[in-house]
């Protein structure tokens, strides 16, 4: 049995052969390698200017999608720094500010879900709580409990009498 990382690995490893291998077709094994290190550089150069503007955001206590921005530039780097076009590639795409603003809903929701996998009983209540309030007749109040009271003093002693309130 082979496990999911190995698997993994292996279609990572498959895909960036092929793609090296469609460059070295198209345009040959020495501008293919000057292809290759042109992405590794700029990614570098790239990755470190977004991960001194992330730490100046992340000083900046109300500054909005910081900590989101911050794990796509963190993703793109590492992707950069990993070998193969393919990975460089997706790197310098998370590294770019519009894609990282495109790529922030998506990283919301793989997280939503995450999140749901490992708390079912939190992610139930919350999309719960979503479809309940979307499908309310309209001009509807807010919810009310229909309930009634009843006092009730239970003697077990007839001769002891119950102490007076106030």
């Amino acid at each position: 049995m082979v496990s999911g990382v190995l698997r993994i690995f292996g279609l990572y490893a498959l895909v960036e052969l092929a793609a090296v291998a469609g460059l070295i077709w198209a345009i040959g094994f020495g501008w293919t390698t000057l292809v290759l290190l042109g992405v590794f550089l700029a990614g570098v150069v790239l990755a470190s200017g977004q991960i001194r503007r992330q730490i100046r955001r992340l000083r900046k206590p109300t500054d909005p999608g910081v900590l989101a921005d911050s794990g796509l530039v963190t993703a793109g780097s590492v992707l950069v720094l990993v070998p193969g076009p393919v990975t460089s590639l997706v790197g310098l795409l998370l590294l770019a500010p519009p894609t990282r603003a495109a790529a922030r809903p998506l990283l919301a929701a793989v997280a939503a879900t995450a999140l749901g996998r490992h708390t079912p009983l939190v992610a139930a209540a919350t999309v719960g709580r979503q479809w309940y309030t979307t499908r309310r007749p309209p001009g509807s109040r807010a919810d009310y409990i229909d309930a009634e009271y009843l006092d009730v003093t239970d003697v077990t002693d007839p001769g002891q009498r119950a102490l007076p309130v106030g």
